[in-house]
């Protein structure tokens, strides 16, 4: 099996030589590079096979929030989980907006971060409901209503059937697969499906990153 190529992105020295640490062990990750603030980060995965970034919010230069941005625009399938030292830190919801899967306390345990960096890199979305919901909400017009782009048109949304839409509207809720197949009456495996035709058809990395480009096409609120 491929190992999981990940780009450890923090200001601190000491906080990469930790994370390598911890991920030394695991056969299925390999750490490909570290960067020092953002402006690193983008520039190594435009040159290089990156799966799975952990990228720091707090860095000069270029803040994870910019990184992260600018990494999603040019590597849409590249995943990102920002790293905090604080649950309540108003910038993961600016994070999750630009593109982040999910977010990771800094003083997680080794178990939980192997499982992160192996979620987010099958397209697993670790971010709290709350979270989520912040961070769709914080798409919507002054008018109550979701803004158009001119990119609307080219998301995909036109090939989704009725029942990935009512799917998808669930997924904006924050709902798994479990909870959508009891929602709708079917399978989880069905649910399961139905997600990843979605993400499929809107060439999404993922389904936080799903909801976003239907949330920009007025497709869910």
């Amino acid at each position: 099996m491929t190992p999981i190529r990940t780009l450890i992105v923090d200001n601190h020295p000491l906080v990469r030589e930790g994370i390598r640490t911890m991920l030394a062990g695991a056969d299925d990750i390999e750490v490909v590079g570290e960067a020092s603030d953002g402006a690193e980060a983008v520039a190594w995965a435009a040159q290089h096979d990156v799966d799975v970034a952990l990228m720091n919010l707090h860095m000069p230069n270029m803040d994870g929030i910019e990184a992260t941005g600018r990494i999603k625009a040019q590597r849409p399938t590249m995943a990102v989980v920002v790293l905090t030292a604080y649950d309540d830190d108003a910038r993961v919801v600016d994070a999750v907006q630009a593109g982040a899967s999910g977010y990771l306390l800094k003083d997680a345990s080794r178990d939980l971060l192997i499982y992160t960096i192996r979620a987010a890199r099958s397209g697993g979305t670790l971010i709290k409901t709350s979270v989520l919901k912040e961070a769709i909400a914080g798409l919507v017009g002054t008018n109550g209503r979701w803004p158009s782009s001119p990119a609307s048109n080219d998301c995909g949304c036109e090939k989704l059937t009725r029942r990935e839409l009512e799917v998808l509207k669930l997924v904006a809720e924050g709902l798994t697969n479990k909870e959508v197949g009891r929602a709708l009456a079917i399978g989880k495996d069905t649910a399961k499906k139905h997600v990843q035709s979605i993400i499929a058809k809107l060439a999404a990395s993922d389904r936080t990153h799903a909801v976003m480009k239907a949330a920009r096409a007025g497709l869910v609120q």
